[in-house]
Formats: structure tokens, C-alpha cells, sequence
């Protein structure tokens, strides 16, 4: 695997500027978050592609078939499964994924995992960290509707990691550790 930083120079960097901006901002008017409709396949798949190319996993065939499971999975609708999508002027602008599921050493309540979450890198960087945060918003909304008492944000690409840590403080997320490759 390639962990090069010129994945971070291909990425657009979300900075401290952008994140206080977004903060004080008024709500972008027009952005709103939604549950994933078959409509939407075409543009999340791009979003997904641009995605896959800024981790450290993009010499790995990005693979249409894989995704096409993962979207009929998504779109059966399961009871602990959710795909939010972000949308501006009716157009997707991001998109997050996540399922929820009881922690593996406890009978206790539902924790929700969030395995990914894109935006569309052409939107400006300022739209792409609105669109971050109201997808976070929106899986904190499903995880308290599940009565769930953790929702964990898997930060697995590799890249740009101050900035994501920078967004996912804005979030109000905290840091518990980190994620290893051998």
C-alpha cells in the first residue's frame, strides 16, 4: 500500500478558516439530509469514486459490482441499516452509511457504526463541510431514534487527517484512538 502524502496534496484541504466559517455560517439554505432513493445511485457512485481515490486504498480496483450489492442491501430498507444523503438544489452532495448493531461484549443497547462518509470534492470547500456536519447531524438524529448510545465515525482513508480531525471536533465528535495498518 501506497501512503504517500500525495494524497493529501490531491485532496482538498478542509482548513481551521473553513470549519470557523461553517460554524458561524447561517444554515445553507437549500441543504438538506435525506434517506438514500434509487434515483440517487448515479451520483453517490460518483461520489464514492472520487471518495475511493483520496484514501490509501485507490490501488484497489474500485469495484461497481461490490457497490451495486451495497446499494440493493441499502435500499431493502434494513431495520438497522441507514444511507443518508446530503442534497443541495436537489442534487446529492454527500453520502454516509451506517448500521447499528449491539456492542460485541454487552447485551447492552445499540451502538451505530459509520462506515463511511463522502462529499462531492468539486463542491466548494465550504458546501463540502456543511455537507460533512449535516451528515453527522443526521446520523446522530437515526442513532437517537434507535435509542442508541454511541455512533462511531470509522476514519479509514488514510489522507488529510488533521483536516478531517479538524471537521469531526466542529461535529462535536471526540477522539478514542485510531486505525492500523499492518
Amino acid at each position: 500500500m501506497d501512503f504517500s502524502n500525495d494524497t493529501i496534496e490531491r485532496h482538498p484541504i478542509i482548513t481551521s478558516e473553513v470549519v470557523r466559517q461553517v460554524k458561524t455560517s447561517k444554515k445553507a439554505a437549500g441543504l438538506k439530509v435525506r434517506l438514500l432513493e434509487e434515483r440517487d445511485v448515479p451520483t453517490v457512485r460518483s461520489i464514492m469514486r472520487q471518495h475511493h481515490e483520496t484514501t490509501v486504498f485507490r490501488n484497489q480496483p474500485f469495484s461497481d459490482w461490490k457497490l451495486d450489492q451495497h446499494f440493493k442491501k441499502i435500499l431493502a430498507r434494513p431495520p438497522r441499516m441507514a444511507c443518508m444523503v446530503a442534497e443541495w438544489e436537489n442534487r446529492p452532495v454527500g453520502v454516509a452509511w451506517a448500521s447499528a448493531d449491539a456492542y460485541m461484549l454487552s447485551d447492552g443497547p445499540l451502538f451505530v457504526t459509520v462506515h463511511v462518509i463522502a462529499v462531492d470534492l468539486e463542491q466548494h470547500p465550504i458546501r463540502r463541510a456543511k455537507s460533512f456536519l449535516a451528515l453527522v447531524a443526521g446520523i446522530r438524529s437515526w442513532a437517537a431514534s434507535l435509542n442508541a448510545t454511541h455512533s462511531t465515525i470509522h476514519v479509514t482513508t488514510g489522507s488529510n487527517l488533521k483536516a478531517t480531525d479538524r471537521l469531526m471536533r466542529a461535529s462535536g465528535a471526540q477522539y478514542i484512538g485510531g486505525a492500523y495498518v499492518v
